[in-house]
Order: structure tokens, then sequence, then C-alpha cells
């Protein structure tokens, strides 16, 4: 007969009890309990276990429970058991680790008033958990399909559709518990809707503008569905801003009623314009021609089957006033079926260049300023598809004040054959959106390559560079070995191996900063490579410190900070690092980085509430990200030390690592400073490395070393400018915080 053991609750971190018995508050956003065994007992057991609380929200508050499990080295992200509950509490089947040393549950990851009573525990044994897992799969058919019976035809079925294995891994992976996503209707409901000003407000608002500039708003037309035509220019009409015109040029749509319904539009609302072509020019001809309609002082692009909320071109306006030298503003936008359902939002970064040159992030909503479009021309054909994209590479080119209005200002139509649905649907985009690249490439420097990656609608591009400078990398080290692959491996020969192997930049220095304690098999490595030896005398560890005196022995104008637990997987990292790097306002330079089982390690640091940490850590190596923020280039906050690329003279001229930080935070105060002096820090995809140490190592970071981060920087980043607000932060996910929606 199983055994129920009621655990032993502690309240170890950012939780108060308050008056009623069994009733608490979470004051932080870690909050979390230890969980002991009964007395008695000195540890917990693995293997398949059902796990109940009696934990429920008050207040509104939103419950997240996780369960964390300690297995020797620690509590961490790597080794979480997200369950799943409800008004009753929670009631899941968990299979626990061999090793169990210690067990902790978060309740949420945010403040909040909750009740919970009691934590129980019955091992069950695979047969138990089994049983179990099938009472479970039965209840959760409608009564009339449990009679055994219809039980033996259903799984009758099951099996010959599928086959025993199959069958047999669909019935243990129905036994684990399915938290709640976050939903973006919850967002709607909790942040949109209450923070939007009523038509009537916001025009109110607008009759004390100091400035209320004519918006032209062009739109090209083609055979566009009659519902969705209207649907597009309602939207515009119902703009609180009235000092708009839509600029219409019909591209000789072959359908009959597409004409007669725009001049009826025209007829009613002396706002918009129209244009009809006499033949088919394609999207770029039309919206050219749209374009020459255009009397306004600022552009922005409508697709003629999507809409824009109402309060869309006053919030442009509401900026403008605020700053007149504003060049280019742009919005948050999603996606919105045909039924009208808004999904899949694409909550995007601050203006980040680099990621621009990786994907169209900016499309909807955009403004543009008139002067600087004349400047540049209209649409190109050649680019037809990707026009819009093409555009906004010669646009940006030419600005100075980009402002990012964190709202969702545009809905993106999901009808059959739209992007919108999927890229595969217009195939010569791809085509479009690399000619429009190339040239990007040749007016800012000189063309190496532009090519799609393996995620249609994000690119490769790069550079050539320049020039080769000398690159010197600092590699501090202690000298220690480890297990790769299953075998013992002295971790800087094998790191000096690796690059000097694989690696098809010919001018490579090594200095190796060690503890004067290296062995002969790691000293013959050294000397294999020419490695620069230099020695690190003081008692006390400090790798800032290191890496300060291997860039001081350095002789390279290009500085590689190096983990020694690293191997290279593209040759060409450093190469395609440098054309980043030579980029003007460009600071450092950090690569992807995977832990030895192919997960990700380093794709970007974000810092939420003055806490820096990795993005997406632990997905999948393969993992495209939030709209291809992992497999394209772009723009963080910092990037990793493991490794990363910054020139000697930027370096210098910082003063370099502040030895203040000795573990922790150095890389991104490294960063952060680099900021402060107008240089940016990219996350280069381009460049691919293993990082086999830390994947199982317990993260920890020294309070005092976090403290002096805070004290330095919470104040001077509010908010992290490239990680949108509304996502998880700890960790950071790129996904909606699913403890707020």
């Amino acid at each position: 007969m199983p055994r129920t053991l009621r655990c032993r609750l502690d309240a170890v971190s950012q939780i108060e009890a308050e008056g009623t018995p069994d009733t608490w508050r979470a004051t932080g956003s870690d909050p979390h309990f230890r969980l002991w065994p009964p007395e008695g007992r000195r540890r917990h057991r693995g293997g398949w276990v059902r796990l109940r609380a009696d934990l429920t929200a008050l207040d509104r508050t939103k419950l997240v429970p996780i369960l964390y499990v300690d297995d020797g080295q620690g509590f961490r992200e790597t080794l979480t058991i997200p369950l799943e509950g409800d008004a009753t509490g929670i009631d899941n089947l968990v299979h626990l680790p061999r090793r169990v040393r210690g067990l902790r549950l978060d309740p949420m990851s945010g403040a909040g008033r909750f009740r919970l009573g009691h934590v129980s525990l019955t091992h069950l044994g695979p047969l138990g958990a089994t049983a179990e897992t099938a009472r479970r799969r039965v209840q959760a058919l409608p009564e009339a399909e449990r009679a055994p019976a219809r039980l033996l035809a259903r799984l009758r079925d099951a099996w010959r559709a599928k086959g025993a294995a199959e069958l047999w891994r669909d019935f243990r992976a129905s036994a684990r518990p399915r938290p709640v996503p976050a939903s973006y209707t919850a967002w709607i409901d909790t942040v949109e809707t209450p923070s939007r000003l009523s038509v009537a407000a916001m025009r109110t608002e607008i009759e004390g503008f100091r400035s209320r500039p004519r918006i032209s708003i062009v739109m090209p037309v083609y055979n566009t569905p009659r519902r969705w035509l209207e649907a597009a220019i309602a939207s515009v009409q119902a703009q609180a801003y009235p000092d708009w015109e839509l600029c219409l040029c019909d591209d000789n749509s072959p359908d009959p009623q597409i004409w007669p319904l725009l001049q009826a539009f025209a007829a009613a609302d002396p706002r918009i314009k129209l244009h009809r072509r006499t033949t088919n020019g394609r999207i770029s001809a039309a919206s050219n021609d749209a374009m020459a309609l255009a009397t306004g002082t600022y552009l922005t692009l409508m697709d003629h089957d999507d809409a824009i909320p109402d309060n869309a071109l006053y919030e442009f306006v509401r900026i403008l006033n605020a700053d007149a030298s504003v060049d280019f503003i742009y919005s948050d936008e999603d996606k919105i079926s045909i039924d009208g359902v808004r999904y899949e939002p694409f909550f995007k970064p601050d203006w980040s260049p680099e990621a621009l040159e990786a994907c169209m992030y900016t499309a909807h909503l955009a403004l543009y300023r008139m002067d600087i479009v004349r400047q540049i021309g209209g649409f190109r054909d050649e680019c037809n598809g990707a026009q819009d994209y093409d555009f906004a590479l010669r646009y940006t080119e030419h600005v100075r004040n980009v402002v990012h209005v964190p709202k969702v200002l545009y809905h993106w139509r999901a009808i059959p054959g739209s992007t919108a649905q999927t890229m595969d649907n217009k195939d010569y985009v791809i085509a479009a959106a690399i000619r429009g690249l190339e040239d990007r490439a040749r007016r800012t420097g000189e063309l190496d390559f532009a090519r799609s990656s393996a995620f249609k609608g994000c690119f490769e591009m790069r550079r050539k560079l320049t020039e080769r400078p000398s690159v010197s990398i600092v590699i501090p080290t202690a000298g220690r070995d480890s297990t790769v692959g299953g075998c013992t491996v002295d971790l800087l020969a094998a790191c000096l191996d690796s690059v000097a192997a694989t690696s098809t930049y010919p001018d490579i220095e090594f200095v190796v900063v060690d503890n004067g304690d290296l062995r002969s098999g790691t000293e013959a490595a050294l000397a294999r490579h020419g490695a620069r030896r230099v020695t690190w005398s003081e008692p006390v560890f400090n790798v800032a410190a290191k890496m300060n005196l291997g860039a001081a022995a350095a002789s390279g104008d290009i500085l590689v900070f190096l983990n020694d637990d690293i191997a290279v997987i593209t040759p060409d990292w450093i190469e395609a690092m440098l054309a980043q790097l030579q980029i003007p306002g460009v600071g450092a330079v950090g690569p992807k980085l995977l832990f030895e089982t192919g997960e990700i390690q380093h794709v970007g640091v974000s810092i939420v509430d003055a806490t820096p940490d990795h993005v997406r850590r632990g997905y999948p190596g393969d993992d495209p990200g939030h709209f291809f923020s992992t497999v394209g280039s772009r723009n963080y906050l910092a990037v990793t030390g493991a490794c990363v690329m910054v020139r000697r003279a930027d370096f210098e001229a910082i003063g370099g690592f502040d030895a203040g930080f000795a573990v922790n935070y150095n890389d991104v105060d490294l960063c952060l400073r680099l900021r402060e002096r107008g240089l940016r820090s990219v996350y280069c995809a381009q460049a691919s490395l293993y990082h086999y140490e830390s994947r199982n190592r317990a993260r920890t970071v020294d309070p005092v070393e976090h403290q002096r981060f805070r004290d330095r920087w919470a104040a001077k980043l509010p908010r992290d400018p490239y990680y949108g607000e509304w996502f998880e932060a700890l960790p950071p996910t790129f996904e909606l915080d699913p403890a707020r929606f």
C-alpha cells in the first residue's frame, strides 16, 4: 500500500505568515518554501510520487507553482518541475531523480497572498504510477466513454494507429503536470485595455498639441476581399487623430467591385485620395503611385487587409510633440485571425540596428519623415515582396533619433495565402529581402554574403572585413580537468587545441593567465601553440583582475576574453564577430554558446530588476527564439564574458574589467560601461562555440556583488530596452510572464 508522507514547511525566502492559519504573503519576486521530510526521516526518496498541496490563491493572485529538486548539486533552473493547480489545489504525478537531497516549492514568482496548509508526497513506484496515470486518463473521459467495452475499443484503435512504443510514450507523457500558459488575452485585459484612453479623451489631448502634422497613409490595393478592405479603411477612419490622408492605389484589380468601392469611400471622405493604374505594376509600383498622392509631413505604410487601433496615429503624434527631432517611430504589432482573435504579439526591442539586418522587425506600424523619404526615393521594383524591408534599410541609414512605442498599434490579418500565416506562402519575398540586404552591405561597406537562415524571414548578412587586425585571445584558467563526452579532459589544453585547429582566422595570439600551478602536460600545450603565459600571484580568486592582467600582456588590437572550457563549432567565428565589431557604434560582440548537450547557454544577456541573466538558457540549440531572437544577430545590453570580443582601445578607455566584481557581473558591467560611451553590444548568431563546464553547476551569485551591481546600475537601467517588460524575468524566456498573465 503506498504510504503518504506529509512534508514539513519552512518559509525560507520572501514569505511571511499572516494572522489566519495557513495564510501567507509573498513579499518579493522569489518566494519559496523548503519541503522537509517528516520527523524521523533524513531525506526524500526519488521515483514516482503523487504530490498534493492545498495551495490556493487569495485576492486575485496568480499562482505559478514550481518544484525545485536538489540532486546533490544545489537547487538550479535546470532541475525544476512546473506544477499544475486549480481552485482546489495541486494533485500532480511527478518523477523525482534517483538521488534527492532537497525539495523546494515556489508558489509564485511575485508578490501576493495565498493559502497553503500542507504538502504531501505519496511514493507510488512504477506499477503504482502506471495505475494512477490510467485512473486519471479514465476520469478525464466523458462518463459514457468509461465503460470497459468502450475503453478496450479506444485502446485497440490507438494501438493500431500508433503502435505499442508510441502509445506507451503518450501514456507516460500524460502523467506530467500541465501548467496553464500565459495568455495574450489576459495581457490585453490587464495591460492594454485599462491604459487605453477613450477617443474623446485622446481628442481633447490632441486639441492641446503644439504640432499637428498631416500623416499620409500609403495603402496599395489589389483584389482585396471586400470584407477586409472595408475593415482596413474603417480602421483608418476611426483614428482619434484626425489630421491624416489615406493614399490608395488600385493596382488594376481584376475584381470589378474594388474600384467602385474605393470611389465610394473617397466620395464620402475628402481625406481619402485615389489613383488607379492602367496595368498591374505589383506592389512596389502601386506603393510608389500611392506615395505620389501624399502631401503629409510624415508617412506610414499599411497593407490593404490589415487594421490599426484607434490610438495608433495619436501615439505617434504625441511622441512628435514631445520631441520634434524624432526621425523614425515604430510600434509593436500582433496578428488577427479572420474570426477577429488577436494572437502572436511581437513585443519588439528598442532601436536595434543589428537586429534590423537579421529580420524586418520594425515593419508595422512605422512612421517616416517625408523629407528623408524623398531623399532615398521610393520603393524599388527589384525588391518586390520585401520592398518595405529594403525601404526601411535605406531609410534608417539617414536617421539619428529613433523611438520605439511599446504598444500594439498594428493588427496583421492572417487570411489564407498571406505572409502573416506563414512565410512559405511567398518564397519570392526571401529572394527580394536578400537583394535588399546585399545592397545594404554595399552601401555601408563591402558585401561578403547575404543569405537566408534556416528559418524563413531571418537572414545572415556579413560585410567583408575592412582590415584583419591581430587578435589576442586571453584565457584565464585554473588548469583543471573536467569530464567532456564521458572522458577526462585537460580543459585548457583542449581549448587551445580546438581554437588553433578549427579557427580559420590567421593572426591569433594566445595569452593564458594561470595561478602558477600548471601541470607539465598543460605547459606543453601552451608551448605547442606559442601561448604567452602570465601568472596571477595573488592568493584570492579574482577573474576580472586575471583578465585585466592578460589584456595588459597581450599585443593584439582586438581582445577576445575566452573561458578555458570552450570548443569551437563554426571555424570562421572570429571573422563573424570581427565583421560585427567593425560596424561603427559596436563595442562588444559575443557568440552563441551551447552546452555539451546542445542546449543554449548564451544568446545574449537581459537585465531585469538590476539582475543580469542569460535569455532562453537551456532551450534547444536550434530554437529560433522570439521572432528570431536566437538565430539572428541582434543587440542586447550585454554579452557573456565566457567569450567576448572588444577593441583594445575601447577596453583601455574604460579601464578594463572592474576588479570589484571578482566573480560575477564583471562582463555585464564592462558592456554597460561601453554603452555609456555610446557603444552597443551585439549577439553574433553566426558564431557558435561549445561551453562545456557550467551546464550542471549550481548558479550562485555573491549577494555582495549583486548589491554592488544594483547600486551602480539600478537607477540607470530601470528597464531593459531590448527585453519587453511583459516577459518572464527569472528566467528570461521572451515569453509572457505566466505569473501575471
